[in-house]
């Protein structure tokens, strides 16, 4: 299905229980809607589901060469009208998370939980500003090579091999994504804000955070840390790297679906 936003296409899909409590899945950096079918076939029968195309990922087009965390929200938002669901549990992964927490703070009443999966509430610090800066100009060079090198990255060093043909399939999908697309998506996640005051503590909607142990792109420690200090927080560290989606469907499964199964019986 398509939709229009600032005069540009927007893909997205809507599956499972039209009746049931209405759940957004944002994909992450490079990726696309499609990254969540393990999970569409767990959470088909009890909820709403909704699966965009962020802009200047695959199917979506891009209004600009910033792509910014608000923009992306303020598409996303758009889209929820138009559909009428008025409150989401958003789930995102990595770059969805980031977000997922831009939407919560521009859209608070149309947020009903928040799970940040492969993902944190930080801004970037300096050296990951440099790196994203250096991936705009590697990107805008050389498409393929930067996929090339990047994206095997975020798996765990153990998993590389092992997941050499989902990591070839990755990379040429992200091929057909518009270099510009993918640099100002970069650019985006590059000047976001700080969110951790609207993920910890919470009292309008409930948290939940699932790092990977060996994800390379995270310290795991410092975010366990972190996650300690919100007792409300529902907090798991799964085996795998960033990927957990490719890398541990079935942990990563599980851990979604109990924590919104948890709300459903709360709600109750």
């Amino acid at each position: 299905m398509y939709s229009d936003y600032k005069n540009t296409r927007i893909h997205y899909r809507i599956k499972g229980n039209p009746s049931g409590p209405a759940v957004m899945l944002i994909h992450g950096f490079t990726e696309t809607a499609a990254m969540w079918k393990p999970l569409i076939n767990v959470l088909k029968e009890k909820y709403f589901l909704f699966l965009p195309d962020l802009l200047g990922h695959y199917k979506s087009g891009l209004t600009g060469d910033v792509l910014t965390m608000e923009e992306q929200a303020e598409m996303l938002a758009r889209l929820m009208t138009m559909q009428g669901i008025e409150k989401v549990h958003l789930i995102g992964h990595s770059m969805g998370g980031y977000i997922s927490l831009a939407l919560a703070e521009l859209y608070p009443e149309k947020v009903q939980s928040i799970t940040l999966l492969n993902s944190h509430p930080y801004a970037d610090p300096a050296d990951k500003i440099e790196g994203r800066r250096k991936g705009v100009q590697a990107v805008l060079q050389d498409k393929y090579a930067y996929l090339s090198q990047t994206i095997p990255g975020f798996f765990a060093a153990y998993n590389r091999e092992k997941f050499s043909g989902e990591i070839d399939k990755l990379i040429r999908k992200a091929m057909k994504m518009p270099a510009r697309g993918i640099a100002g998506a970069l650019r985006g996640m590059m000047t976001r804000k700080d969110r951790s005051s609207l993920f910890f503590h919470q009292k309008n909607y409930a948290s939940a955070w699932i790092i990977s142990k060996d994800d390379p792109l995270i310290d795991p420690g410092f975010f366990q840390r972190e996650a300690e200090k919100d007792k409300e927080l529902y907090f798991k560290i799964i085996e795998g790297g960033h990927m957990s989606y490719i890398e541990n469907p079935s942990e990563m499964i599980k851990v979604i679906s109990d924590f919104l199964h948890n709300l459903e019986q709360k709600n109750k």
